[in-house]
């Protein structure tokens, strides 16, 4: 019995050792150093009717706060999040990886931004974010769990949004601006 409590309290212990839990979500890398970048949370759904309709989500404020010149550079961190955490940061456990983000365009209107997530029309429908045109998306692993994405493109307003199981932006987008 001795043994058995001995093993599976030292395995709990190498399972905390390996577990990262402080830094898991997506931090912004600029000339300040690293910074963790909050998700921005959708305020409304848009749902126009019509010959072709469309399904958007709304964000408030016309622009994002984290903004750079050019090139905008971003490291992922993987991990189990703590039980208070789980369910701000699940796209960042261990059953998802950069795979499931993409980097989408916002379509910016007086003072809201707008993810079209669904379009329909007489000859078809479509659901899901597209990815952002004439953006590149560079995808490099520094380590286990943790990526760098550096997106380069036009002036405008994006996000990175996990794209898994259908969220599209329900579950908070990542938002940056570049100039």
């Amino acid at each position: 019995m001795t043994k058995f409590i001995v093993t599976a309290a030292l395995s709990a212990f190498c399972a905390c050792a390996y577990a990262q839990t402080d830094s898991i979500g997506i931090y912004k890398v600029d000339n300040a150093g690293i910074s963790r970048v909050e998700a921005a949370r959708p305020a409304q759904t848009k749902i126009s009717a019509g010959l072709k309709s469309k399904a958007k989500v709304a964000f408030n404020g016309a622009f994002s706060q984290n903004r750079f010149r050019g090139s905008a550079t971003f490291r992922l961190y993987f991990g189990t999040p703590s039980p208070y955490e789980a369910a701000k940061y699940f796209m960042f456990t261990p059953s998802y990886s950069v795979k499931d983000f993409i980097v989408g365009k916002f379509e910016v209107k007086k003072e809201n931004r707008y993810i079209t997530t669904a379009s329909a029309s007489i000859v078809g429908s479509k659901i899901g974010v597209s990815t952002a045109k004439d953006v590149n998306v560079e995808y490099r692993q520094l380590r286990d769990n943790v990526y760098e994405i550096t997106v380069t493109g036009p002036a405008g307003e994006y996000c990175i949004m996990p794209v898994l199981n259908g969220t599209s932006g329900y579950a908070g987008v990542f938002d940056f601006a570049l100039e």
